[in-house]
């Protein structure tokens, strides 16, 4: 259940997905050639600088990352590529394109089959297969937007953006990064957005990749913005906002009734000792399908965690806590 990253990485691996125009051979070979590390930093130095706060326009936001590594080069686990772009946001206007705080530029579009924008049909098929197993519907042709002006590109893997189905897909580390056009009054879509997790929530779905989705608004004015929301009780509405910190964990439940914030609990911490990495006692949680919260603390006995306490409860009708015995 221990959310272990390493954020100590110095340079990036990114993946450049259009190489040589000569691409032939082998599949082997077309991956090979397509998906060729280059060394760079995230931030891009190049293109605008940042004089305006957003564009009048479309925007995306971070949904997912592909399955599987695209051809096995990966160097980046997928919670370190999730952890990287979880945040940015995708601005798009009748004119420029904007990356976060980092990068903008005024584009150019073009609309390109799959084959002629990977330029091998092999590779073209892969990635064909790739989009429709995260069921993104691209019909005949994909949309590519490109820097107008060469050298006031953005750095890869910004350099271009290609849009399917509503979605902006980039390649970074041998993973397809996906990201979600979202509504503009995002404030009042924050919760009719949401996905809803049915019950039960093991530590399976707890610790599972891709489960926890992000969102477009603050909530009981914690900062992260990764969550899980429960089926609703009534009118009761229920999160569970995880915050992710290095080595440290948080997990608050939250329920909501008429956009108020009922109740506010950590569900699910970890306690420090003096030691690098290294934790005195926890706390997990898991939901039965019955909506009762068990929550087990174990303290760190010699080389093993042992349960100490044991709490249940459930959320009554008016979105606050009940014990049950």
């Amino acid at each position: 259940m221990k959310k272990i990253l390493s954020f100590a990485i110095l340079t990036l691996l990114f993946v450049n997905c259009k190489e040589d125009s000569k691409i032939n051979g082998s599949l082997g070979k077309d991956l090979k050639e397509d998906s060729i590390q280059r060394v760079s930093k995230l931030a891009p130095s190049q293109g605008k600088e940042l004089s305006d706060n957003g564009l009048a326009g479309n925007y995306w936001l971070f949904y997912k990352i592909s399955e599987n590594s695209i051809s096995g080069t990966s160097k980046m686990t997928k919670d370190e590529i999730v952890s990287q772009f979880k945040n940015v946001k995708i601005e798009i206007d009748e004119k420029k394109v904007k990356i976060g705080e980092s990068c903008i530029y005024d584009y150019y579009k073009s609309n390109k089959t799959l084959t002629e924008y990977y330029e091998s049909t092999k590779t073209a098929k892969l990635y064909e297969d790739i989009f429709i197993k995260n069921k993104i519907k691209f019909g005949n042709e994909i949309t590519v937007y490109q820097s107008l002006y060469p050298e006031k590109a953005c750095e890869i893997p910004w350099d271009e953006l290609i849009i399917a189905d509503n979605t902006i897909i980039i390649t970074f580390d041998d993973y397809l990064v996906f990201f979600k056009k979202q509504n503009g009054n995002h404030q009042s879509d924050c919760y009719s957005k949401t996905k809803i997790t049915n019950l039960p929530i093991t530590n399976k779905i707890i610790n599972g990749n891709n489960v926890w989705n992000q969102l477009d608004c603050n909530i009981a004015n914690l900062r992260t913005k990764d969550y899980l929301r429960l089926p609703d009780i009534k009118d009761i509405k229920v999160f569970i906002i995880a915050n992710f910190n290095f080595d440290d964990f948080t997990y608050t439940l939250v329920t909501i009734k008429n956009d108020k914030v009922i109740t506010k609990k950590d569900i699910g911490f970890a306690k420090d000792t003096d030691e690098p990495n290294a934790i005195s006692e926890l706390t997990e949680f898991e939901i039965d399908k019955d909506y009762v919260f068990t929550l087990k603390t174990k303290s760190k006995t010699e080389n093993d965690f042992k349960v100490t306490k044991t709490e249940r409860f459930r959320i009554n009708e008016n979105g606050l806590i009940v014990v049950v015995k």
